[in-house]
């Protein structure tokens, strides 16, 4: 089915049904069937107490006969000055043959043995019967007696049928039906209104606000319009927010690419115009470039390892083996230990008093993401400590799940930044971190390396005091005993 846009609305190409039409010819249609209904149930109705009627009063008839009949010997002289409006008299002998008839020569008819209401009374006394004629729309209703001599007395009476009475009751039916057709297009049209009205007041921006007025089979497609509804307005804040994010990191990215880029072209434009002479400033300059271009490098490797973190979040397998690499058992006191030697020397230049107290654990995770999340909360615990602090990094198993910590007594993280710090280029203290280096993704790579790995962060933290990062693995992880660092 096609459609086309005209006037900001989509206008179907076919004609559609209208509900509102469904609703009209529903009410209206029952209407009318009951009205023909109750028209034919009423013309049963009045033609079965006509023939209780008739039945009664044919009884009444025949029981009159019957004395009447009883009293005399003459019964032709009785049966020919006896008046019966509409009633017709048969005097049947005991054998069948017709004695006697009102409306027939009696010698003309056939025997009456065989009639039910006559068989009837020769054997019980009394009889009764009814039979259609010839015409569909009438029955004939016999009653009999037994008279005290053996014959049988019948009287028969016409009686109009189904479709007669119906017939003539066609006038005030029809004007029935007619008054009936006024009135349920009224009721259909009004009703019809009421109906859809609810569905025509459904607010799709705010689906729950109509819930008080709504019918109670639309209550489960108003929650699911709303939950739809709050799911689309969420994914909308989620592009905002990752919109915002990619500008922000772009920006970020562009000015920590072009900071030491701008170093390294500035010396070694100096070295390459000859404004260097002294061999020692030439050394210095070249230790600077080196320096620059470390930091450069460690940037880049940052955003590379970030990118395939991104990638393997969204289930790209092929990154996680190829990059990243594949999971294996990591002895957790062994990856501390590791990154402890590598960070001595910055420790101690800085001044910082760094310790291990590692237990036994061993995590199914990928080596490399492991190191460096280890690697960059010991880094970062150092580059905001204070002058003569320590940090302890810790290993083990808690409550049935390895776990990874690294204490700080450094400057600590304000309540409301410790959820920001996870942030890609967010910094605590800014004027320290240009001082101290650093890429400001070393706790981004942390945060999804521990979702990689299905770990929670905790984060405690006092202004002043100091910081504890604790990342837990999920207890499903492997672990051995017996492992020492």
């Amino acid at each position: 089915m096609s459609a086309a846009l005209k006037g900001g609305r989509l206008v179907p190409n076919v004609t559609r049904r209208s509900l509102s039409r469904r609703v009209f010819g529903t009410i209206f249609s029952v209407a009318m069937l009951v009205v023909v209904v109750f028209s034919l149930v009423g013309t049963a109705y009045v033609q079965g107490q006509l023939v209780r009627l008739a039945h009664e009063e044919l009884e009444n008839q025949i029981e009159f006969v019957a004395a009447a009949l009883n009293s005399t010997s003459d019964d032709a002289y009785i049966l020919h000055n006896l008046s019966q409006q509409y009633t017709r008299i048969t005097l049947i002998d005991s054998d069948g043959t017709v004695l006697y008839d009102t409306e027939a020569d009696a010698e003309d008819m056939a025997n009456h043995l065989s009639r039910p209401e006559v068989a009837q009374a020769l054997k019980e006394g009394k009889g009764g019967a009814e039979r259609s004629s010839s015409t569909l729309g009438e029955v004939m209703l016999y009653e009999a007696v037994r008279l005290d001599d053996g014959t049988v007395v019948r009287l028969a009476q016409e009686q109009d049928g189904f479709l007669s009475i119906l017939a003539s009751m066609l006038p005030p039916l029809l004007g029935l039906v007619a008054l009936g057709a006024v009135v349920s297009v009224l009721a259909a049209r009004r009703e019809a209104r009421a109906i859809i009205e609810p569905l025509l007041d459904v607010d799709l921006d705010h689906p729950i606000r109509n819930a008080e007025n709504a019918y109670a089979e639309m209550i489960p497609m108003l929650e699911r319009i709303e939950t739809q509804r709050q799911e689309l307005k969420r994914q909308m804040r989620v592009l905002a927010d990752n919109d915002r994010m990619r500008r922000e990191f772009t920006a970020n990215i562009t000015h920590e690419l072009k900071t030491p880029l701008t170093a390294i072209s500035g010396y070694a434009e100096l070295i390459a115009s000859g404004m260097v002479a002294d061999e020692a400033d030439q050394r210095d300059f070249a230790h600077r470039i080196h320096k620059e271009a470390g930091r450069l490098t460690a940037l880049v490797n940052d955003i590379l390892t970030l990118s395939s973190l991104d990638e393997a979040e969204r289930g790209d397998a092929e990154v996680t083996s190829s990059v990243l690499g594949s999971r294996e058992p990591v002895d957790l006191p062994r990856t501390l230990d590791t990154v402890y030697h590598r960070l001595e020397t910055v420790a101690d230049v800085n001044g910082i008093v760094l310790a291990v107290k590692s237990e036994p654990a061993i995590v199914n995770g990928v080596p490399r993401l492991l190191d460096e999340l280890v690697y960059n909360l010991a880094s970062n615990a150092i580059r905001y400590n204070k002058p003569n602090g320590s940090v302890t990094m810790r290993c083990g198993v808690r409550d049935g799940k390895p776990f990874i910590s690294v204490e700080d007594t450094g400057i600590g993280i304000a309540p409301e930044e410790q959820d920001k710090v996870f942030e890609r280029f967010y910094r605590v203290d800014k004027s320290r971190s240009k001082a101290r280096g650093g890429t400001g993704l070393g706790l981004a790579i942390v945060k999804h390396a521990a979702v990689f790995h299905d770990a929670t962060i905790q984060v405690e933290s006092e202004l002043g005091q100091g910081t504890s990062i604790t990342v837990t693995f999920p207890a499903e992880t492997m672990q051995i005993e017996g492992l020492v660092s």
